[in-house]
């Protein structure tokens, strides 16, 4: 089993997209720490286990990914949304 149940999963993935879209202010060619995001989208806690902080980025951006919504570089330490992923998040982000 995984780090997150699939449903933990989307839950987190459609937060990190609202950070990322926060942070970037919906630009396609702008980017960010992912780490940043994680930390300021979903676990402030994550600075005292980086450890786990980084593995639950990783699984998080690997789900995004998979689904077209993200483009990672960096060993996935910038991140910046597709097109795909501008969309979804015009429609879950308030």
């Amino acid at each position: 089993m995984g780090l997150f149940t699939k449903e933990e999963l989307r839950r987190y993935g459609e937060k990190f997209l609202c950070g990322l879209y926060g942070q970037t202010g919906g630009n396609l060619d702008r980017s960010a720490n992912s780490m940043d995001i994680y930390v300021k989208s979903i676990s402030t806690g994550a600075y005292e286990r980086p450890l786990y902080g980084y593995q639950a980025t990783q699984a998080i951006l690997s789900e995004l990914r998979d689904q077209g919504l993200v483009q990672t570089w960096n060993l996935d330490q910038e991140v910046r949304l597709t097109s795909t992923g501008l969309d979804k998040c015009r429609e879950i982000c308030r």
